[in-house]
């Protein structure tokens, strides 16, 4: 009974092919024969027999599944959709749908789409799209993409997008976007955005991006960026670690052989770096190491750590207020900029007097931490002479500012020029003054007009 059913359909599909499909003396792409129409049930029961992979056609109907040498037009397979030289067109399988060769067009599979050559158009799969070669368009799956050489345009996946070669474009995944070689354009994952060669463009994550060339353009990681140049924008939530970085690194930790630019962040560490460090510490092979001791008319005797370059420093201080017969303690963190007499005061030359403004803000509390609001924020304007290079005396005015919903806290200072209070909090506004002295290695600096010019040379910072 089973042979003379399928008996009976063979010889259905060939009376089929006789008399619906008029064969064409047209060849299409490589050599194969032209027909309109195809229907396949499952290889190689079909229109086209066993001669299937010799033809290509504009319209093919895969009842489980077709394997045929080429599409040029619109493909819908129950199962799958295979061609053995190209795809030109939209195919449609609840499986997969596979080329050894080009796909041009749209292909959208339950499972995965594979294009063994290149790949133009989009992909749509619930699963992964593979392409061997190139790949510019479009491909969205929940599982994986991949192109074993160039991709170009759009790729959107829920776990891994992966390529062994250049990117240019967009790559969106859930968990990690993976090149071997260079990326251009966008790339955004939930984990980890990942290059063997350079990076350029926009690259976020919230885990970690890596680059094992040059970061090129804006790199931002809740977690890590980690390359072996970076050139721009990198931001992370952790940290940013690079061999070179030249432009604005921010995070709680920067980390770098070498750097020039501008470093935000509570620890920054370079073995060379040249530019505005703005940190808690910034601690640098060629840069500044200093302590300071310091007495402001506020009443409180201030130790710092001076960290730096020797043109913009950073400071983390702590204080003890002398003043008062209760324990009253701060801390606090600034920036300054030191600059030769003669960048403020033209007609005064010495090589050993030097002014510096600094900007800083303290945190006070009493007997022991407290976190409630107690603030003075200040300016200060300090000229200092040099004797030697491990120590100088300094001192100058100052402008503050307190906030604070302390009760208790208007006697840290000795007046006000004015208090007003407002939704629960006090100010207060007063000008000071502040004498230092800072010990350990320091250096003359040329004026900054110099400096400028030499600005194509690298700044001595």
């Amino acid at each position: 009974m089973f042979k003379k059913r399928f008996g009976a359909l063979l010889a259905f599909s060939g009376i089929l092919s006789s008399a619906v499909f008029a064969q064409s003396n047209y060849e299409g792409n490589m050599g194969l024969e032209y027909r309109k129409w195809r229907l396949t049930l499952f290889p190689p029961i079909s229109t086209n027999w066993t001669n299937a992979p010799n033809y290509t056609a504009k319209y093919s109907i895969n009842l489980l599944g077709g394997y045929h040498g080429g599409l040029d037009g619109t493909e819908v397979g129950v199962l799958f959709n295979a061609t053995k030289y190209y795809s030109y067109g939209f195919q449609l399988a609840g499986v997969t749908n596979f080329s050894k060769g080009d796909v041009a067009g749209m292909s959208i599979a339950g499972g995965f789409n594979y294009a063994g050559d290149d790949m133009s158009g989009v992909q749509i799969s619930g699963l992964a799209n593979l392409a061997k070669e190139s790949l510019e368009g479009m491909q969205i799956t929940m599982g994986l993409n991949y192109s074993g050489r160039s991709s170009a345009g759009l790729q959107a996946a829920g776990i891994a997008n992966v390529s062994n070669s250049n990117i240019e474009g967009l790559m969106a995944a859930g968990v990690l976007n993976y090149a071997e070689r260079n990326v251009s354009g966008l790339q955004a994952s939930g984990v980890a955005n990942i290059a063997g060669d350079d990076l350029e463009g926009l690259v976020a994550t919230g885990g970690i991006n890596y680059a094992g060339g040059t970061a090129s353009g804006l790199m931002a990681a809740a977690g890590f960026n980690v390359a072996n140049e970076v050139e721009g924008l990198v931001a992370a939530g952790v940290a940013n670690i690079a061999g070179s970085i030249e432009g604005l690194s921010a995070a709680p930790l920067n980390i770098a052989n070498t750097g020039m630019g501008l470093q935000v962040g509570i620890l920054n560490i370079a073995k060379e770096f040249e530019g505005m460090p703005l940190g808690v510490l910034s601690l640098y092979g060629n840069g500044r190491k200093n302590f300071d001791v310091r007495y402001s008319d506020a009443g409180f005797t201030d130790i710092s750590v001076t960290t730096g370059t020797y043109r913009v420093y950073n400071l983390a201080m702590f204080g003890y207020n002398t003043s008062f017969d209760r324990n009253v303690y701060r801390i606090g963190f600034g920036f300054g900029l030191e600059k030769n007499i003669q960048d403020s005061w033209e007609n005064v030359e010495s090589n050993t007097l030097f002014v510096n403004q600094e900007l800083s803000a303290h945190h006070i509390f009493e007997e022991e931490w407290d976190r409630t609001l107690n603030l003075i924020y200040s300016h200060k304007y300090m000229v200092g002479n040099r004797f030697g290079n491990g120590l100088s005396i300094y001192g100058g005015p100052s402008v503050n500012m307190q906030v604070t919903r302390v009760n208790s806290a208007n006697d840290y200072t000795w007046y006000s020029l004015w208090s007003p209070e407002r939704k629960g909090r006090e100010y207060r506004f007063w000008v000071g003054f502040t004498i230092g002295m800072r010990i350990f290695h320091q250096k003359n600096l040329p004026l900054l007009e110099d400096e400028f010019d030499r600005f194509g040379d690298g700044w001595d910072w």
